[in-house]
């Protein structure tokens, strides 16, 4: 078998270059599209699936085994991901995301740093700056750098993970945790431009380096206290909420590491009978743990300003994404049970349920292991860091706040979930050869359904990463742009799935006022009427008291269309058919018009026919 290593490898080239090929030879969109996936045949799908399983299952068999091959899956995986990320270039797009998206604000202030040279306040400072040397250095545009960034963090987020795991379990359990990485666990999310997704890979890493520092026995290693406070200060600027979330991981390090080791120092030197120890370097060891403890401080001393700010919302409840709205708007639907469990529980939110789902049983036993005494600390560590990310995304969702978002709340809970299954993949790998009978296969089955946990996991993500309908296209940020230029203050805008980030990305946030606000995800002033009106009234005159811009998409349609059927009448939305109506209505005028992205003047003291639009 040990001459065989090289077919898993073999498969995944076969896969990735299919994948590759399939992405390449396909002519970018169009027009707009409802889903990228099926935008590809299905060879080229299976190709992709086909590289992740090959990739990883080659991984973990170096890591079951020991042998080589481990080297050439993760190249694998990492081409296959390369394409993976930069499909929204491929296929077209403006960016992918939708016009209320988070990115839009981001590169609204990297605007303002290029144009005017000062950065504006903001709690992260770190992602602009970013943005602005890479654009600065490589001519690139934002939009076009945001896949490659997102892909760089996403590396950086799997090798912290293995330089982690590395540092606590050793070489078998850095691969295994490095496997555990790989799977996109935070699924749309890491194709974003998202200061908490950019500064979590410090999380692992300040954990590696600080297990390093505490383990030397010798004094004069400065540079990874160095590190340890350059990259605590540097996450601190991406984003602040993670740097007090590190500070808690820190803190439980040194609680139940750390500190234990120490007490053992002291007690060696309180018992000395008179000569000299020769185990020289555990004075160091005594001096240098205390500062694992202070380190958390200072964390959170520089992010002190940002984060009582975000308490101070949460406490008022000023987030978008309450768990008491999110419930309610449930209860509106008519999702059935199964709907309900395909819609949030796979879809949705699969990739948490998989991992947290499987790490909880691990806790299960590690929770037994430390009651019979057979456990370790380095498990009694990674258990108390997962069960911390449990409850501090309870405390999120009794806080009412990010609770829509039980992916990116649970940001902790799934570092927790990837040390604790590399951990276990690693202990029951190194525990499979010596054990036989009943108990050597108990273990395989376990050691095989871990791997497998991960492969599925790495499958559900690469197919639900890219949502439907979250994509903006160059024809709405053109006619976004245009609404933007041409729009008279007085009358209001309405429209459906926009927001106030895309003024923020043409303004600039230092020239985005609220006064000139054209847009607003939420709130009902600025939202169309079901069927712009035409529900209730045969003109739009009867609807509108003052004149109003309506602004039509082609993506609204399709986000309506693309609903289940029994919740499309529970939903505001409108159709073609109130689009030629609109087109009738004398009081409406059609100022704009590109084929995707339509505005509209309603003048409801108008007696005449409307003009016709400028076109695209």
């Amino acid at each position: 078998m040990g001459d065989r290593w090289w077919l898993g490898p073999g498969l995944g080239v076969l896969g990735a270059l299919a994948f590759i090929v399939g992405v390449v030879t396909t002519p970018p969109a169009a027009g707009y599209e409802v889903s990228v996936y099926d935008a590809y045949p299905l060879w080229t799908w299976a190709g992709f699936a086909l590289a992740l399983v090959a990739g990883l299952g080659s991984l973990f068999r170096s890591v079951i085994t020991g042998e080589r091959g481990w080297r050439h899956g993760l190249a694998i995986v990492a081409s296959a991901y390369g394409v993976f990320f930069a499909l929204p270039l491929f296929r077209g797009y403006y960016i992918y995301g939708t016009p209320m998206s988070d990115a839009l604000y981001h590169f609204g202030i990297v605007r303002d740093v290029l144009e005017n040279g000062l950065l504006p306040e903001t709690g992260y400072p770190a992602t602009h700056l970013l943005y602005t040397a890479l654009v600065t250095v490589t001519g690139l545009s934002m939009r076009e750098l945001q896949p490659i960034v997102a892909l760089g963090f996403f590396a950086l987020f799997v090798g912290a993970c293995y330089l982690a795991g590395r540092a606590f379990f050793g070489h078998r359990g850095g691969l295994a945790t490095l496997g555990a990485a790989l799977p996109l666990v935070f699924v749309s999310h890491h194709l974003m431009t998202l200061p908490w997704l950019f500064a979590l890979p410090f999380l692992p890493l300040l954990l590696a380096l600080t297990h390093r520092w505490a383990r030397r026995r010798r004094s004069g290693h400065e540079g990874i206290f160095g590190s340890i406070l350059i990259c605590g200060t540097v996450l601190v600027f991406y984003h602040p909420v993670t740097a007090l979330v590190t500070a808690l991981a820190l803190a439980l390090y040194a609680l139940i590491v750390a500190a234990p080791s120490l007490w053992r120092v002291l007690q060696r030197r309180r018992n000395r009978t008179g000569r000299r120890d020769r185990d020289h370097g555990t004075f160091a060891v005594t001096y240098r743990l205390p500062f694992i403890i202070l380190i958390p401080g200072v964390f959170w001393y520089l992010s002190i300003g940002h984060i009582t700010q975000f308490l101070a919302r949460a406490v008022t409840r000023d987030i978008d994404g309450g768990a008491a709205g999110y419930a309610g708007a449930a209860q509106q639907t008519s999702y059935s049970i199964r709907e309900l469990v395909w819609e949030f529980l796979v879809l949705e939110w699969g990739t948490v349920v998989l991992y947290a789902g499987v790490s909880a049983i691990i806790v299960a036993v590690i929770a037994i292991r430390l009651l019979r005494r057979r456990g370790s600390r380095l498990e009694l560590l990674f258990a108390a860091q997962f069960s911390a990310g449990v409850g501090v995304a309870l405390l999120l969702i009794a806080s009412q706040v990010l609770s829509r978002n039980i992916v990116r709340l649970n940001n902790y809970t799934l570092v927790g979930a990837i040390f604790l299954l590399g951990l276990a993949i690693a202990g029951l790998a190194s525990q499979r050869p010596n054990t036989d009978g009943w108990k050597r296969i108990g273990v395989t089955l376990a050691l095989g359904g871990l791997c497998l946990t991960v492969l599925g996991t790495a499958l559900l993500a690469g197919a639900v990463t890219y949502e439907d309908n979250s994509h903006v296209t160059h024809a709405t940020m053109a006619g976004a742009e245009w609404q933007h230029d041409h729009h008279q203050t007085a009358p209001e805008t309405r429209a459906f799935r926009m927001s106030e980030n895309i003024q923020r990305y043409f303004d600039g946030l230092s020239r985005s006022t609220p006064e000139d606000r054209q847009f607003h995800r939420s709130v009902d002033a600025y939202q169309l009427p079901d069927r712009l009106g035409y529900d209730d009234a045969d003109s739009m005159a009867a609807v509108y008291e003052n004149e109003t811009y309506l602004v039509t998409k082609t993506a609204d349609i399709e986000w309506a269309a693309d609903q289940p059927p029994d919740r499309r009448n529970e939903i505001q939305s409108y159709s073609s058919s109130d689009l030629e109506q609109a087109t009738d209505d004398p009081s409406v005028s059609r100022l704009y018009d590109n084929g995707e992205f339509t505005v509209w003047l309603v003048e409801p003291n108008s007696s005449g026919a409307g003009s016709e639009s400028e076109s695209d």
